[in-house]
């Protein structure tokens, strides 16, 4: 993990402000959502097809469409989060009503030469939600937040000049509020930067961040089949991402003590991303026997383009060693936030999928249901940063956050089940499962999402409609910060996030 704080020091040389490992993970390790019939299968349709979800999973799935159809699928989510921080149990909830996918496809079923129908789709899908709220706390005797900014001066070996004005989202505003202060010899010479805080007698520590905002693929998808056996597709993907987060960390002091010249500091920061760009999807499925499907498909990387933006602030009690102070970024850079634009390449995505499909035994060729299964390979320390300005230090930046990536998340495969039965006349029951494992090399991190899903269908030869609820368990650390000569102290996190989810499509 060395490498990571290596990453956090480097970083802080620059003027405005960096991304961090994790940011790369938001865009890759997730439940991905889709239609409700995906969802309600534990999204175990690699091998299924006949759903507008294969436009952002398995494309050579809209080969088994014979006629056009629209779909609109909304969706209500309510979350839990719980989380021990230090030994101190803390909770935290979020709900949120939003848009989940829409698409349509055009399908034509004449037959042409060797090809027995094909289609075309456009979707617009909604895979991972950010709407969240995270809040945790506890005490803590052996860190501070505000060893941070003291190891970026003095990493960088700052004069008061640089440590005044260089640092406009973080350590200049510690240092003119006297978080941070000089140190000097008997004649008055700095001589380095200390912290104001008194961690050997403790201070409570206080997280807290809301986030908003999603994951989107836009996507254009072509699938077609061959005499019913062999059906091949492809996708282009244009990935839209609005992320926004407002940070609140503060420390008080855990003493009564009004003389110790530290009662406490605040720090908000105020966070946007905005992100497009461009993938593709590949995919095949062949028909073994009648009721054996096996398919394939390969995610390519998506280059997303992203435009970042930061503004934070401070308030620091020092009591009597110079009162309250305050200092913002604003009064830094002129009113305005700061600005960084990357480009960003995202993992590598391979399935191997295979479906049965059942019948009865008084109706062998009239299929009751099925149960599919996935199976995916996830090259998490394959996600890339790029640089879009070339400067020196902004290269260096990057190359330096690309190790890490490499050296703190590792491959992974992520495993999918589902099933669907037909009951008596038009209706489905459907169930799913579906366990997305640890991203991070470091085993001691406990971390998976698992989700449970079931629903019901209803289909006549124009009209459907699907409902659906998933539950999906997530393990996680959180780290508040990230220092480099100290152990670093994470909030274990354990979350459970309620899907509502209702599916309505109209065949034309």
């Amino acid at each position: 993990m060395k490498k990571i704080f290596l990453l956090i020091l480097l970083g802080s040389s620059l003027t405005m402000y960096a991304q961090d490992p994790e940011d790369g993970l938001r865009l890759s390790w997730y439940a991905p959502n889709g239609t409700a019939r995906s969802n309600a299968l534990g999204g175990a349709m690699g091998s299924l097809g006949g759903d507008l979800s294969s436009n952002h999973i398995n494309p050579a799935g809209l080969g088994f469409y014979k006629s056009s159809e629209i779909l609109l699928t909304p969706k209500f989510l309510v979350q839990t989060n719980n989380f021990n921080y230090l030994g101190n149990p803390s909770s935290s909830d979020a709900s949120k009503a939003n848009f989940g996918s829409v698409g349509v496809v055009f399908a034509d079923g004449h037959r042409k030469n060797n090809w027995t129908s094909s289609a075309f789709s456009i979707t617009f899908n909604q895979i991972a939600d950010y709407n969240n709220h995270m809040r945790f706390s506890g005490r803590n005797n052996f860190s501070s937040y505000s060893e941070k900014y003291l190891e970026e001066l003095v990493h960088d070996n700052a004069d008061t000049t640089a440590a005044l004005n260089n640092y406009i989202f973080g350590s200049s505003l510690a240092y003119r509020t006297y978080l941070v202060d000089t140190t000097a010899n008997a004649n008055g010479a700095v001589t380095g930067y200390q912290s104001l805080v008194p961690i050997s007698t403790g201070v409570n520590q206080v997280y807290d961040a809301t986030t908003s905002g999603s994951y989107n693929e836009l996507a254009f998808g072509w699938g077609g089949n061959i005499e019913d056996k062999l059906y091949l597709g492809a996708s282009i993907i244009m990935p839209m991402i609005n992320y926004n987060r407002f940070t609140t960390y503060s420390e008080t002091d855990a003493t009564t003590n009004p003389n110790n010249n530290f009662g406490g500091f605040v720090y908000n920061e105020n966070f946007s991303s905005r992100g497009w760009g461009l993938g593709a999807k590949f995919g095949l499925i062949y028909k073994l026997e009648s009721y054996l499907r096996v398919g394939v498909s390969l995610h390519t990387p998506q280059l997303i383009t992203f435009r970042d933006k930061i503004s934070s602030d401070m308030t620091t009690n020092t009591e009597g060693y110079a009162g309250v102070q305050s200092a913002s970024s604003n009064d830094l850079n002129e009113g305005y936030p700061g600005v960084r634009e990357y480009t960003l390449a995202t993992p590598t995505k391979a399935t191997i999928s295979t479906s049965y499909f059942f019948a009865a035994p008084n109706k062998p060729t009239q299929p009751l249901g099925f149960i599919s299964a996935d199976l995916e390979w996830v090259n998490y320390a394959g996600t890339h940063y790029y640089a879009n300005t070339y400067d020196q230090a902004t290269t260096d930046y990057y190359h330096a956050l690309n190790a890490t990536i490499k050296s703190i998340y590792k491959n992974n495969v992520n495993f999918k089940i589902g099933s669907e039965i037909k009951l008596n006349g038009n209706w489905m029951l459907r169930a799913g499962t579906a366990y997305y494992g640890s991203p991070y090399s470091d085993e001691s991190i406990k971390a998976s999402h698992w989700t449970v899903s079931g629903g019901i269908g209803y289909r006549t030869n124009q009209h459907f409609i699907d409902f659906t609820i998933v539950n999906t368990a997530t393990k996680d650390a959180i780290f508040p910060y990230r220092l480099n000569d100290k152990p670093n102290a994470y909030a274990s996190y354990t979350g459970n996030r309620l899907m509502f989810n209702i599916g309505y499509g109209i065949r034309f």
